[in-house]
């Protein structure tokens, strides 16, 4: 699980291990009762959010990412060799010889604010704005998912080579060790962690289990018909949480069967590049219905007859045959 058990992960993001953090803020939810994002709002996790069903969901009041302190997003600027999360500190940069800064922390600055369906995180950097929101889209459970949408800035007087990555730690109804399978087109669930580069699965799906799932849960990748549409990675993966959470961009993928996540990466196989003032922005979905990120119904395994209908089978087959003798005896 790496260097921090969960809970030791989600108290460091959540009131601040280190001399001068600052203290535990509240907690933000933001709710169409199908699904629900909380969001803390302040303080060394500001910005860090989690998903959970709403009230109207058929399963309701249950977790989609691991409660709050453990999803988090990561800039790597290649220009100054630093890399930004908003992990809320205490990740291993792994990457020599870049540096690791806290998007809450000095010299950065964030605040939160609530906007329709979500909330606003903005990080203020030296040499960049980082800005994410997160969005609840919908009414009903056919069409109700969240979008996360991080848009960098670069403030500086030059361009800048970067990469941007999202990792999302998933915790399906209470169960963190949930399998994976790509969507459109459609894989097997596994449990044997993976990576995938330049992805051509337009999502991919999350159960609990495969046998009796309590329900899935659906990630974008590319394509589709939402709007504005997923952004579409140089490099999805499924691995270990404590892993990726340690690692802020990236490391050695291995294993199977405990506790997972999935990373999205921009700008992994080649660095990306913003000019002097320029923005860039990524959009990704989640959604408990696959219609509500454009990957249709999960088809349903074909239905055994029941004993009514064992016998309209027999009572057609009947028939056909007594038509068939009819028309001989016709003949002769």
């Amino acid at each position: 699980m790496g260097r921090h058990t969960k809970l030791g992960a989600a108290l460091v993001a959540a009131i601040g291990v280190a001399a001068g953090t600052a203290a535990h803020a509240a907690v933000q939810t933001a709710t169409n009762n199908i699904l629900s994002v909380q969001i803390e709002d302040a303080g060394t996790a500001a910005g860090m959010f989690t998903i959970r069903t709403g009230a109207s969901h058929p399963t309701p009041n249950a977790t989609v990412f691991y409660p709050i302190g453990t999803s988090y997003i990561t800039l790597r600027d290649n220009t100054a060799q630093v890399v930004y999360t908003n992990s809320g500190g205490g990740t291993n940069t792994n990457i020599a010889p870049y540096t690791e800064q806290a998007l809450q922390a000095a010299p950065c600055a964030a605040t939160v604010a609530a906007i329709t369906a979500g909330f606003r995180a903005t990080y203020v950097c030296p040499n960049w704005t980082v800005t994410q929101d997160v969005v609840i889209n919908g009414t009903t459970l056919a069409d109700t998912n969240v979008r996360q949408t991080v848009t960098v800035q670069n403030t500086s007087g030059v361009a800048r080579s970067y990469g941007v990555r999202y990792m999302w730690d998933w915790q399906i109804a209470g169960n963190d060790a949930s399998l994976f399978r790509t969507r459109n087109p459609d894989g097997a669930f596994t449990a044997t962690f993976a990576g995938f580069s330049s992805p051509a699965f337009q999502a991919f799906e999350e159960v609990d289990s495969a046998v009796t799932p309590t329900f899935s849960v659906f990630g974008t990748v590319t394509g589709g018909s939402l709007s504005p549409a997923p952004t579409t990675p140089d490099r999805v993966v499924y691995a270990n949480w404590g892993d990726y959470y340690d690692a802020p961009w990236d490391f050695a993928i291995a294993g199977a069967g405990s506790d997972s996540a999935t990373a999205h990466f921009w700008g992994f196989a080649a660095p990306l590049s913003v000019a002097a003032g320029g923005t860039s922005t990524f959009h990704q979905y989640v959604s408990t219905n696959p219609s509500a990120v454009g990957v249709g119904p999960t088809q349903p395994a074909a239905a055994i007859p029941t004993l009514s209908e064992w016998a309209l089978i027999g009572l057609a087959g009947l028939v056909a045959l007594l038509g068939l003798r009819r028309a001989r005896t016709l003949r002769i």
